[in-house]
């Protein structure tokens, strides 16, 4: 059970990166064409924002949850989520 929940948290982990990535990749395609700066790139980075927001809310939650189980099940927190950014 923990090892299902803690892959489905560096799934997350990934996934909020790859997010990150691809802001930064359409902030610089902006800086570099500024003469084709269009409405539908601030949509891509307010959107893509959003869905970083949203996977960093599952890492986050997901480690909260991980916690919770095994407080009940062990009755201490769990060992490898010590740290937060811990998988």
């Amino acid at each position: 059970m923990f090892t299902f929940l803690r892959v489905i948290r560096a799934v997350a982990g990934l996934l909020f990166l790859a997010t990150i990535a691809g802001i930064i990749a359409q902030l610089a395609f902006n800086i570099l064409h500024v003469d084709i700066l269009m409405r539908s790139s601030v949509i891509v980075v307010m959107a893509g924002a959003l869905h970083a927001a949203f996977w960093l809310w599952v890492f986050i939650g997901l480690r909260y949850v991980i916690n919770e189980i095994h407080q009940k099940e062990q009755g201490t927190p769990h060992p490898g989520l010590t740290k937060h950014w811990h998988l």
